[in-house]
């Protein structure tokens, strides 16, 4: 039977979100992992689809996310950079209001 492979140990996923997130721009796309849930249990987010980010935190407090708005609430939903499975680099800059 094939071993399960071992899940990087927490400093490196650490290190590899802290990556990501200096990667992805605003109007990149990204797909969440799975399926988000609000604290009620409400959809927020799907996984099967692409959100443009439309703002990041700044980081100065060791908190490394996206903003993206949910299709299903229309909200603004905060995404960890751990929990982004894919990215896209936007094909033309960020419109800005």
């Amino acid at each position: 039977m094939p071993k399960t492979p071992e899940p990087p140990p927490q400093d490196q996923q650490l290190n590899d979100s802290l990556a990501l997130w200096h990667l992805i721009q605003l109007g990149d796309l990204v797909q969440v992992e799975a399926n988000l849930l609000s604290d009620e249990g409400s959809p927020q987010l799907r996984s099967n689809r692409y959100y443009e980010v439309i703002g990041k935190s700044d980081g100065s407090n060791g908190h490394y996310s996206l903003y993206v708005q949910s299709d299903l609430t229309d909200e603004v939903i905060e995404v960890f950079a751990g929990f982004v499975l894919d990215y896209q680099q936007a094909s033309t800059p960020p419109h800005h209001a």
